[in-house]
């Protein structure tokens, strides 16, 4: 009886246990939105949450009593008292003195009001507004100070590249330093981003200074996703999207193709040998035998209006206090805009199939040991059309005459690939993208980082060691699957018969595979540190001290990896830190570094920066007086930073001189051969990197209860020492001369951002703007002098664009006759060009300084917010100002290119006064030139653009709690979705010389997250 006794006893214990515990949940949001990431404990467990992307949490297993504790970087912690209720929807507050706010820096974190150096963020919130595939993508427009330029639409090759404050060098490599946690990566455009916490850009000396021979470009650092503690939170998200091209050419039908090349033929005085007679012409125009007058829209035949793309992604995070997690799993399916041809044997079309796994975890091993263990994998395949001409893509030659609406049909009337009337023309497109193959290409990123932090504070309070090692592997290989060649016909009307187009392929031969497997390239990375942080009363000090070596192996031209094809870096960090009751900051920085791409007399060099700050807002004066300013803060900074990234060849290191193969010789009486050895180009044994003094003031203001914020900064970059090829020395030498440190190019300019955020009832909105601008010239560089001043490029932005400026058409012989002589033999109707140095004469004497160079010096970005109950909107403009386009000549050039809209704007008498383009001809050259020569081919790439909208709806949690589903998230969004511009032809970010470029792409997104 006693045993049946206590058995009921335990029985009814722990069913009053289960009955003492229940499911909690909320919302969590400040007065602009939702909040994620904000962590809810029940205080004095380990019983917790964290918020979603939306705000919302659950807690599965609550005590019936107790107190709820909400806290988050940069907000005011709150508490709620257990009731009765269920559900706890929680306002937090900003914390205005940003003591709690933390920014990531190089080789740790700052607090953002402390921070003396130029740093902006992006959170995964803003990031993930945007539906493309690529990382980079996401981020234009954003961040003041990162210029970005999308060049191609290419499925898994359309990232943009990016740079911070412009460019300061006339020599390659202007990107930033990419650290994804800490560890250098060659790329972050192929990221989940539903793997990335937050996004850094480091813009000045005090912040780059630490990565020294790296640091002149600006570095930015992506932070990804830790584990929380609290219960395990289930975020599963998917995406699926439509894909269109943002502009195609406009190119004309056969009829009125052929009318334009009829007025070639007459202006060049070559009527009697056009083609066509006009019944053929009439023929054309009625289209009622296309097998023999064909209208071919090539673009039409070869692409579909639009493709998809789908995202998915699962992540896990949670953890106690003893070990905290994050994993993800992720897919990325992006197709091409190329049809998938009934007949085709493979998969000839454009894709990008991208797999990434992430798994961050953190241990604490003991109240002293800390050690966190970060596994990453990517894997990418890219394909892509195998092309029937080397060099050329396929919207290259479906841009040159050779696809002219008129040339040839698609299909034969027996169903067979027609054939191009003439032996040199391009192949059919359709076949060749049916019957040629493709080229596909394996990528296979392998990353681990092993970190452990020890606490030292038995030795020192404050101090502490942190070690670590990473390591990343990288596996490249192609797969070619090609025909070089398939049958083809030419219909003869005439006697109904076909004729072979290429007797070398007279059936469908079979595929040829050709494959590469690179052997991985091996990068790693060592880090050691101590770091130290206290306070004494009001005074508080960090002190940094840090070792780093790291070490990049690549492969040679044989897939091997190769020791003499090796980047190393080694160097050491300092760092102190130091501010009176957060009111007067100091910051004190050195690099250490070396590299050895330099001889080891000239392979380290130091970094120095300082910065300082005053928070006005923190002096009684301005606290009495001045109550509606929150917060308002002045900073600057000056130090030097160095640049090694210039495109150096690492098989030949540039400080040694190199001998090459040089013929062959005979000796002996039997003439034996001998390979001889020439001198190559001779070596440099002072080169070193290039250096860069920047110089930063600005400040950060908050105002009426941080609904106001303004941020801004004027900078002004000094790079000297650029590595430089001389061309002032004439080829009587008769060496290849080497590299030298000489250049010099100033580069200034100041950023904006202001923000405004609110809250009326139940409705939140927010406003944000940007607007950054860096104008740079070249102060010095080897340049021989010029007959001119406006012939030298110093003294010109860096790629300044050279030419004749286009001042009008001829429009009479008397015009042409009182202007000045050319060697172009121009017509009435060609373009007329200005006499810069007023000779009489027009020659390269009178090119000069035209339009502006490639990359923007101005950019912007402008956007919009708001949310009301469960419904949210947001919407990003962006844009550019000062740069130009020079289009391809294929995409342009008359009679080089197909017809297009454009050129019905031609000079004729009857259309002289309102003439848009010059007068036409048949063959390249003459006095309308090629498009690189003269102001009129060059066209502004000044644009806005919606880049981003997005509109989405949250279901209320009493719906949810039914199934068991913590918070249900369904949007809509776009990108790239309206353009307002006057290029026209192609769209604005297209790099300059091209247009052929795989168009860039618009998106019309459909979504949801489900989290549990």
């Amino acid at each position: 009886m006693k045993k049946i006794y206590i058995m009921l006893v335990c029985t009814l214990s722990v069913l009053m246990g289960f009955a003492q515990t229940r499911i909690i949940n909320g919302r969590v949001s400040d007065n602009t939105g939702p909040l994620p990431g904000i962590n809810i404990k029940v205080e004095g467990t380990t019983i917790g949450s964290t918020t979603d992307q939306q705000g919302f949490y659950v807690i599965k297993n609550a005590p019936a009593e107790g107190r709820l504790i909400f806290s988050g970087v940069g907000y005011k912690s709150r508490s709620e008292q257990l009731q009765s209720k269920s559900t706890y929807n929680v306002q937090m507050e900003e914390n205005v003195d940003g003591l709690n706010e933390v920014v990531v820096v190089g080789f740790g974190t700052q607090k953002k009001a402390t921070l003396t150096g130029s740093v902006a963020s992006i959170s995964r919130k803003e990031m993930k507004q945007s539906p493309v595939a690529n990382l980079t993508n996401a981020l234009s427009g954003r961040l003041p100070g990162l210029f970005a330029q999308q060049n191609s639409g290419q499925p898994g090759k359309d990232e943009s590249a990016l740079q911070i404050r412009g460019v300061s060098t006339y020599r390659s490599g202007t990107g930033p330093l990419l650290i994804v946690d800490g560890i250098q990566q060659d790329n972050i455009g192929q990221i989940d981003m539903n793997e990335v916490e937050n996004i850094s850009i480091l813009k000045d000396a005090s912040a780059t200074a630490v990565y020294g021979i790296r640091g002149a470009n600006g570095v930015i650092i992506v932070t990804t996703r830790r584990g929380q503690t609290g219960e395990a939170q289930v975020s599963i998200s998917n995406q699926t999207g439509i894909q269109q091209s943002t502009r195609l050419p406009k190119l004309l039908d056969a009829y009125n193709s052929l009318l334009l090349l009829k007025e070639s033929y007459v202006n060049d005085g070559q009527a009697a040998n056009f083609p066509y007679t006009d019944s053929q012409l009439e023929e054309f125009r009625l289209g009622t035998n296309p097998s023999v007058y064909p209208n071919v829209n090539w673009y039409k035949e070869v692409m579909r209006p639009s493709s998809l793309q789908t995202q998915f992604n699962a992540n896990v995070s949670g953890g106690t206090e003893n070990v905290k997690y994050f994993v993800s799993a992720g897919m990325m399916n992006q197709n091409g805009l190329f049809k998938n041809f009934k007949e085709s044997e493979t998969d000839n079309t454009y894709y990008m199939k991208r797999y990434n796994f992430r798994s961050n975890l953190d241990i604490k091993v003991n109240n002293n040991l800390d050690i966190g263990l970060d596994l990453s994998s990517r894997l990418e395949n890219i394909n892509q059309p195998h092309p029937s001409e080397a060099g050329r893509s396929v919207f290259n030659q479906l841009l040159r005459t050779g696809f002219a609406p008129y040339s040839f049909p698609v299909y034969n009337p027996d169903g067979s690939f027609a054939a191009p009337p003439q032996g040199n023309q391009h192949p059919n497109m359709v076949a060749q993208l049916t019957l040629a193959g493709y080229d596909r290409t394996y990528n296979t990123v392998l990353t681990s980082n092993l970190t452990a932090v020890h606490k030292l504070d038995f030795l020192l309070k404050g101090l502490s060691a942190k070690g670590s090692f990473a390591f990343n592997n990288t596996q490249f290989s192609e797969k070619d699957l090609f025909r070089n060649g398939y049958p083809t016909y030419r219909y003869n009307p005439t006697n109904n018969t076909y004729n072979l187009f290429n007797a070398s392929y007279p059936v469908l031969r079979p595929y040829q595979l050709g494959t590469n497997n690179l052997a991985p390239r091996v990068a790693t990375n060592l880090e050691g540190s101590l770091n130290y942080a206290n306070q004494f009363g009001q005074h508080n000090l960090t002190v940094l001290g840090l070792y780093n070596q790291n070490t990049r192996v690549y492969v040679n031209a044989s897939g091997v990896p190769d020791p003499t094809r090796k980047i190393s870096y080694l160097g050491w960090v300092g760092r102190a830190t130091y501010n009176y009751a957060s009111r007067y900051l100091l910051e004190l920085n050195l690099g250490y570094t070396g590299s050895n791409q330099f001889n080891n007399k000239s392979r380290f060099g130091f970094f120095p920066a300082a910065s300082a700050g005053w928070v006005l807002s923190e002096e009684s004066f301005v606290k009495k007086n001045l109550k509606f300013l929150d917060h308002f803060k002045i900073r600057g900074s000056y130090g030097i930073v160095g640049n090694d990234n210039v495109g150096l060849d690492l098989s030949t290191y540039a400080y040694l001189s190199t001998y090459v193969p040089s013929g062959s010789y005979q000796f002996g009486e039997s003439n034996t051969n001998y390979n001889g050895l020439a001198e190559g180009k001779l070596g440099n044994d002072r080169l070193t990197w290039e250096k860069e003094r920047k110089a930063n003031i600005g400040f950060d203001m908050q105002l009426f209860k941080s609904k106001l914020s303004l941020t801004f900064d004027y900078f002004d970059n000094y790079r000297y020492d650029i590595i430089t090829t001389r061309t002032t020395v004439g080829d009587v030498v008769g060496i290849t001369l080497p590299e030298v440190n000489m250049g010099k190019v100033s580069n200034k300019g100041m950023e904006l951002e202001i923000g405004y955020n609110n809250k009326i009832g139940e409705l939140g909105y927010f406003v944000k703007g940007n607007i950054a601008i860096a104008k740079n010239k070249v102060l010095e560089r080897d340049e021989e002098h010029k007959k001119y001043p406006w012939l030298q490029a110093t003294g010109q932005p860096v790629n300044q664009p050279f030419g004749w400026t286009w001042i009008g058409f001829y429009q009479s012989q008397d015009d042409i006759k009182n202007s000045a002589v050319t060697t172009f033999n121009p017509q009435v109707g060609d373009l007329k060009y200005a006499d810069l140095n007023g000779d009489g004469i027009i020659n390269d004497d009178d090119k000069g300084p035209i339009g502006f160079p490639v990359i923007p010096n101005t950019t912007f970005g402008l956007s919009l917010g708001l949310n009301y109950k469960g419904f949210d909107f947001s919407v990003l403009f962006q844009g550019a100002a000062n740069n130009s386009v020079r289009p391809t000549d294929e995409l342009i050039y008359d009679n080089i290119g197909n017809f297009q809209e454009l050129h019905l704007g031609r000079w004729t008498e009857e259309n002289a006064a309102n003439a848009t383009y010059p007068k036409l001809h048949l063959a390249s050259g003459g006095a309308n030139n090629r498009p690189t020569t003269s102001t009129f081919w060059l066209r502004s790439g000044n644009y806005l653009r919606l880049k981003n909208f997005e509109i989405g709806y949250q279901l209320t949690p009493s719906i949810l709690k039914r199934i068991g589903v913590g918070s249900l998230r369904v949007y809509a969004n776009g990108s790239n979705l309206f353009t307002w511009d006057k290029l026209k032809l192609l769209d604005p970010e297209s790099p300059s010389g091209r247009g052929e470029n795989y168009p860039q792409q618009k998106i019309y997104s459909l979504g949801l997250n489900l989290n549990f």
